[in-house]
C-alpha cells in the first residue's frame, strides 16, 4: 500500500559472489610454501638495485597517472560531500525585485491595479526531507562507497605503475648484457677473420674460408648496432615510466639486478588475497555501491515528506516592506506519494539491479584470473628453476670444453680457431642463461603483483 499502484515485484539481483573456498587452487598454489610474509610495500627492493628503487619512487611521484589517481579520489570525496549535505537541513535566504504591471482584472486594490509598481518579496527558507524509507541515506552510502573504489583504483595504478617500470628496467638489464655478448662475438669475428686471412696469406688457406668470415663481420655489427638502438629506446621508455622527458635516463648507470628471494606464497590465501590486491577491493566497493543503489531506487517507491517553512516580508513597494504588516510566513509538509510514472521507478530499480549483476560478475571474474594469475607465475618459476639448473649445467661443459681447446692450442694440438669455436660456444650458453635470468626476475615480479604488490589494503567492507 505504501508504494501506491508501483509494485517492484519480479525486479532481484541474480549473481553471487563466488566464495574462494568453492574454487580449486590447484597443485601449483597448494604446494606451495604457506609461510612466506606478504609483500613490502616497496617489494621492488628486493631486487637490491639502488637506481631501480629510485626510478620507481620518482614515477610514484611524477606520473600523470598518479596524480590523475589522486585526482579521482579528490573528485568522488567531493560527490560524497554534495550527496550527504542532501540529508542536512537546508536554509536559504530569497529575494526578489520586480518592477510589475499589475493586471486591473484580478483582485489587486486600488492604487496598484492597472499601473507599475514593485514587488518585493525578501523570506528565509528552511527544508527538511525526513528520508522516512533512507534514500538519500543509500545515495549516501553508494559514493562513501565509491570513494572507496577509486582508493583502490589509485592503489592499483601504483601497483601496475611500480610493476611496469620493474619489467622494463629487467628488459633494459637484459638488453644490457645481451649488448655486451654481442661485442664479445664481434671480436671472436674479427679474430677468426685475421687467422683465415693469415692463413690464406701464407697459402694454408681458401678465399672461399676468408670471404665466409668476412661475411659475418657486417652481420654482427648490425646485430650490434640494433642492440644500441634496443637500449636507447628502453632508457627512453624508463623515462616516460618515470614520468619524464626522453632525456631524463640518458645517463643510467648498468643495472644490477640480484634476487635471493625464496620462492613461495603467504600464508591464508587465498582468503586474504580479497584485503590484498587492489583491484579485488575496488571490485568488492562496486558490489557495495550497487547494493546501496538498490536501496535508494527501492525506497523511490515509498511516500516522501519534506518539511518546509519560510519567513519574510513581502509588499508592493518599498515604504512598508520592512514592517509587521509585510510580514509573510508559513511552514508545513510536503507529501508525495507515487502512483503512476510510466515505469520510472521500475525501469531504474532494474538498471540499478543490472548493475549490482554485473559488479558481483566483475568480481567472480577478477577472483578467477586473480588465482590463476598467482599459479601461472608459480609454475613458471619452478620451471624457470629446472631449466636454470640445466643450463648452467651446459655452460660449465661449454666453459671446460673451451679450457680444454685453450689447453691443445698452447700445447700445438689444435689451432686457434677450435679456441674461438668453444668460446662462441660458452657465449651462447651465457646468452640463453641471460634470457632465463630475466625471465626469473620479470616473473617473479609479475608474483608480486599478482599478491597485490605489498601496497596497503583498504577495508572490503563497510561499517
Amino acid at each position: 500500500m505504501l508504494s501506491g499502484c508501483i509494485s517492484m515485484d519480479g525486479i532481484d539481483p541474480k549473481s553471487t559472489t563466488t566464495s574462494v573456498d568453492e574454487l580449486a587452487t590447484g597443485q601449483a598454489i597448494t604446494q606451495a610454501r604457506h609461510d612466506l610474509p606478504w609483500p613490502q610495500q616497496e617489494w621492488w627492493q628486493v631486487f637490491q638495485d639502488i637506481q631501480l628503487n629510485e626510478l620507481v619512487a620518482h614515477s610514484l611521484q611524477q606520473h600523470p597517472d598518479i596524480r590523475a589517481a589522486r585526482a579521482r579520489i579528490t573528485m568522488a570525496e567531493a560527490q560524497a560531500q554534495m550527496v550527504g549535505a542532501l540529508r542536512a537541513p537546508q536554509a536559504s535566504i530569497n529575494s526578489t525585485l520586480v518592477r510589475e504591471r499589475f493586471t486591473s482584472l484580478q483582485f489587486i486594490p486600488s492604487p496598484w491595479g492597472g499601473h507599475l509598481e514593485w514587488n518585493n518579496k525578501a523570506t528565509t527558507n528552511l527544508s527538511y526531507d525526513l528520508d522516512l524509507w533512507g534514500q538519500r541515506e543509500q545515495q549516501w552510502k553508494s559514493t562513501l562507497s565509491q570513494v572507496q573504489v577509486a582508493t583502490a583504483e589509485a592503489q592499483q595504478v601504483k601497483l601496475s605503475m611500480s610493476s611496469a617500470m620493474v619489467m622494463q628496467y629487467i628488459a633494459l638489464s637484459r638488453e644490457y648484457a645481451l649488448h655486451e655478448i654481442a661485442k664479445e662475438r664481434l671480436e671472436i669475428a674479427q679474430h677468426r677473420l685475421d687467422i683465415l686471412q693469415r692463413a690464406l696469406a701464407a697459402g694454408l688457406g681458401t678465399e672461399i674460408e676468408v670471404n665466409q668470415a668476412a661475411t659475418l663481420i657486417p652481420v654482427l655489427r648490425a646485430q650490434l648496432e640494433a642492440s644500441a638502438e634496443h637500449v636507447t629506446l628502453m632508457q627512453q621508455q624508463l623515462a616516460a615510466l618515470a614520468g619524464e622527458g626522453p632525456g631524463f635516463t640518458e645517463h643510467l648507470h648498468h643495472p644490477a639486478l640480484s634476487l635471493n628471494a625464496v620462492i613461495g606464497l603467504p600464508d591464508s590465501l587465498p582468503a586474504n588475497l580479497i584485503g590484498r590486491r587492489p583491484d579485488i577491493v575496488a571490485a568488492k566497493w562496486r558490489i557495495e555501491a550497487s547494493s546501496a543503489g538498490i536501496a535508494s531506487a527501492k525506497a523511490a517507491f515509498y511516500p516522501n515528506i519534506n518539511l518546509m517553512s519560510f519567513i519574510g516580508f513581502q509588499a508592493i513597494g518599498f515604504n512598508k516592506l520592512i514592517s509587521d504588516s509585510g510580514l509573510a510566513a508559513g511552514a508545513g509538509p510536503a507529501i508525495s506519494l507515487p502512483l503512476f510514472d510510466g515505469g520510472q521507478r521500475r525501469g531504474n530499480l532494474a538498471a540499478r539491479t543490472a548493475a549490482y549483476d554485473l559488479a558481483v560478475e566483475q568480481y567472480n571474474s577478477i577472483m578467477l584470473h586473480a588465482l590463476q594469475d598467482i599459479s601461472s607465475q608459480l609454475v613458471a618459476l619452478e620451471s624457470d628453476t629446472i631449466q636454470h639448473a640445466e643450463l648452467l649445467e651446459a655452460l660449465h661443459i661449454a666453459e671446460r670444453t673451451h679450457k680444454l681447446a685453450q689447453t691443445r692450442n698452447h700445447a700445438g694440438l689444435a689451432n686457434y680457431v677450435q679456441v674461438l669455436d668453444a668460446e662462441s660456444q660458452v657465449l651462447d650458453q651465457r646468452a640463453v642463461l641471460i634470457d632465463l635470468e630475466a625471465s626469473r626476475l620479470s616473473t617473479y615480479a609479475s608474483l608480486m603483483q599478482a599478491l597485490g604488490g605489498g601496497l596497503e589494503p583498504a577495508p572490503a567492507e563497510t561499517h
